[in-house]
């Protein structure tokens, strides 16, 4: 790992560990059914989704991913868990390829409000649920 991308994914660490201590955040996990102890993917917007599912793989799902865009520091909370493979009736699945990078596909998914993806990636479960975390509507 180059020294460059070290510092990045440092920052991306500290921000995620940073944000994690407002309040408005936490009641984000809280809401979206998460614990304190589950553990976080932090990826920056630049990692291949391949990459990104590698380490999402190792954990129970759902699993939360936090995406770091190092330029603007923005950082972005979403959601992964298989997904069945057996589609909605007249619910198109968008195919995507492991090196597409996860900022663009988050990115895509927030456009198309449509949560259901299928990776052409070689594990069990290709078939995805990608859901941004949002607040509960009270």
């Amino acid at each position: 790992m180059a020294a460059d991308e070290e510092v990045l994914r440092r920052k991306a660490a500290f921000a995620v560990a940073r944000d994690l201590r407002r309040h408005e955040t936490r009641a984000l996990f809280e809401a979206s059914g998460y614990r304190s102890d589950e553990e976080i993917v932090v990826a920056l917007e630049s990692d291949t989704v391949e990459d990104v599912f590698s380490r999402v793989r190792r954990h129970s799902p759902p699993v939360a991913v936090a995406i770091f865009w190092p330029e603007a520091g923005r950082l972005e909370y979403t959601s992964f868990k298989p997904s069945d493979e057996v589609s909605s009736l007249g619910e198109a699945r968008e195919q995507v390829g492991g090196t597409a990078t996860i900022g663009m596909l988050f990115e895509q998914a927030d456009r198309q409000k449509r949560g259901q993806y299928r990776f052409n990636l070689t594990w069990d479960k290709p078939a995805m649920n990608i859901q941004r975390f949002e607040a509960a509507p009270a």
